[in-house]
């Protein structure tokens, strides 16, 4: 557990997009396994969740294309129907972008690392969130980065 608030232990973790499609979508091929596996973490109260803007937008896109009744699910995420899931906007100015930037240049030459991956280990590092539950394997080569992935559990 990492950070002290209140008297609590609280947990955070970020969430992929992968992980909120396979959860959100109940005809998906991960459905039951990341819902089982997520449903806990979820109800306890010590645990937070985070997004930043590009996973949202990411989730946005995937449950317009692809679910039937995709708008009406993204307008609930949106109004904060699912409080357990809090959206980080990180990159409104021109800091974030350049650390942005940054992690572009350590990652992105050798690794499968992209810009969306790089602007959630931005937002991780400036959040202090060392969790991550995803299936992306390309965030095996972030260090102190903790992958949580029940789709291999």
């Amino acid at each position: 557990m990492d950070g002290f608030c209140g008297g609590m232990n609280i947990t955070k973790y970020f969430i992929d997009t992968n992980m909120l499609w396979w959860y959100f979508t109940k005809n998906s091929k991960n459905h039951k396994t990341v819902k089982k596996y997520l449903d806990p973490l979820i109800m306890d109260l010590d645990n937070r969740f985070y997004v930043n803007e590009f996973v949202i937008i990411e989730l946005l896109h995937l449950l317009i294309k692809k679910s039937k009744g995709g708008y009406k699910l993204g307008k609930e995420l949106l109004s904060n129907k699912y409080p357990f899931l809090h959206i980080l906007f990180n990159f409104s100015n021109l800091t974030s972008i350049i650390s942005l930037l940054e992690v572009l240049n350590i990652y992105g030459h050798d690794t499968t690392l992209g810009g969306r991956d790089s602007s959630i280990i931005v937002s991780m590092q400036t959040h202090q969130i060392n969790d991550i539950i995803t299936n992306d394997g390309g965030f095996k080569s972030v260090a102190n980065l903790r992958i949580l992935n029940p789709i291999t559990n």
